[in-house]
Formats: C-alpha cells, sequence, structure tokens
C-alpha cells in the first residue's frame, strides 16, 4: 500500500516541477507535516471514526497546502530566475526549517495515527486476509487520480497548468499571470503531500525524519515514470510499491535495493536510447 502514498507526493511532485521547473526538495516535509497535524488533530475530530479520519486528512491537507502557498510565495518566488542550485539550496534550507520547528513542536519520538475502529479489521478475498484500511488507502487513491485527471483536462484551470508544463512562454504570451500558474500548482501539491501524510499516519511510525526518507522514494518514483508526467507518477509509483513487495517476499535481505537497480535500468535504457536516436 506503499505505492498510494508514493504516488500521491510524486503526483504533486511531479507537477511542481513540470511547471516551475523546480526540484522541491522541500516537498517531503509537507509530508511530514501533514502526518504530524493528522496525528495532532484525529483525536479532536470525530474520533476513530472513519468521517472523521477523512475529514482530518482533507483539514490537514488544506493546512499543508496554504503552508506550501507561504513557502512559494515567500521563498521560492524570489529565485524563479536564478540558478539551479540556489534554487535547490533555498529547497533544502526550508526542509532544514521545517524538521527543526517539528523537533519544537512533536519532539524527536516517533507518533502515530490511531486506525479509525471500522478500518481496524481486514477484508478476506480470494482466501487472503487483506487489512480494511490498507483498501481504503487505495480507495483513496483512486479517487484523487480520477478527481486529478477530470481536473487537468477538463478544467480551465487544469488546461494552463498542462499548458506552462509544454511552454511556459507561450502561456505568458497569451496574458495568463505565470506567478498564479506557480503559486496555484504548490498549493495542489503540497495539498496532495499533506494528504499523503495523513494517510501515512495510522500505516507507518511518524519521526522528524521521515521527510527525508519519503522524499527519496518520491525521486525515485518520478525518475521511473518521467519528470513532469501524471501518468508517469503512477506507473513509478506502481512500479516501486510491487517491487518492494516482491523483494520483501522473495529476498528480504536485499529488497531495499531493488528501487535503486529499478532507477539504474530506467536511466540505462533512456541514455541507449538517446544515444540511438
Amino acid at each position: 500500500m506503499e505505492g498510494v502514498t508514493l504516488f500521491l507526493i510524486a503526483s504533486g511532485l511531479t507537477l511542481i516541477f513540470g511547471v516551475s521547473l523546480v526540484i522541491n526538495f522541500a516537498h517531503g516535509s509537507f509530508y511530514m507535516l501533514g502526518a504530524f497535524l493528522t496525528y495532532q488533530l484525529y483525536p479532536h475530530i470525530l474520533y476513530r471514526t472513519v468521517p472523521g479520519f477523512y475529514i482530518t486528512i482533507i483539514l490537514c491537507g488544506l493546512i499543508v497546502a496554504v503552508l506550501g502557498l507561504l513557502f512559494e510565495v515567500l521563498l521560492m518566488r524570489r529565485v524563479y530566475h536564478t540558478e539551479h542550485l540556489m534554487q535547490l539550496v533555498v529547497t533544502i534550507a526550508g526542509v532544514l526549517i521545517i524538521r527543526d520547528l517539528v523537533k519544537v513542536i512533536w519532539g524527536v519520538n516517533e507518533a502515530a495515527s490511531p486506525v479509525p475502529d471500522a478500518l481496524a479489521g481486514a477484508v478476506v478475498i480470494g482466501g487472503n486476509y487483506i487489512p480494511s484500511y490498507q483498501l481504503a488507502m487505495v480507495a483513496v487513491g483512486i479517487v484523487v487520480l480520477i478527481l486529478m485527471y477530470a481536473a487537468l483536462n477538463y478544467t480551465r484551470a487544469g488546461i494552463i497548468l498542462r499548458a506552462a508544463t509544454d511552454d511556459r512562454g507561450m502561456v505568458a504570451l497569451l496574458g495568463i499571470n505565470q506567478a498564479y500558474v506557480f503559486s496555484g500548482v504548490f498549493f495542489v501539491g503540497s495539498f496532495l503531500a499533506g494528504v499523503a501524510g495523513g494517510l501515512a499516519a495510522s500505516f507507518e511510525a511518524v519521526d522528524y525524519l521521515l521527510d527525508t526518507r519519503v522524499i527519496i522514494n518520491a525521486f525515485i518514483v518520478v525518475i521511473i515514470g518521467g519528470l513532469g508526467s501524471l501518468s508517469g507518477a503512477l506507473i513509478g509509483a506502481i512500479a516501486v510499491g510491487v517491487l518492494k513487495a516482491l523483494g520483501l517476499l522473495w529476498v528480504p535481505e536485499i529488497s531495499f535495493v531493488g528501487a535503486y537497480l529499478l532507477v539504474a535500468v530506467v536511466l540505462m535504457v533512456r541514455s541507449f536510447r538517446r544515444s540511438v536516436e
């Protein structure tokens, strides 16, 4: 089920890169904030109920989206026209600042949000027991995928985002304010990261180092699927999730290197294709 959270965070990451051409290392920090905010707020919103859990996740996603928007307006907007190294330094600085704030607010110990009572059991499918919470995560991933596809293909904002991904100069010539486009994509991308973190709060232990762990896997997904490609993020997330599951089943001793080997193979194939062309 790790593939669901990887898809959510990688889709936001690839949208941000596709439009702004910024490799946002702070994206993992927004994922971590979503997890900690869910852990903090869920006990106060219809505790241990399914509606309360989803309300909390959406609320925390919106809070993280606002924080991502502030990050873009106050920091990233000042370095869009600088070299990529400066952009990288700013995003890494954001990672360090957010990590220290998390340590001050929530400490260094691990935290976890409880699973809603209705999702604490398992469902029998084909003689196999599948945790209900994992099925709920898959359902959320499917809903988000459908909504994102519809928004990108059938709304004016989505068409502008796709146009900005293909040719930012043409979007500017059409009189569309690029600053609004960049802010909008950071808002959406941060919201997806916050939702992914909220789902993960009941699925894995949450601590102040979660940002680094998840951003590495997110970049693996984005590299496999292709920078700026939403469908690629989906394919990459499924590939990494299945590869890790099979690795744990067959060769658990080296399962953690499977994703890196897949990245190496993908990069070699792309390099070979370019050399042939």
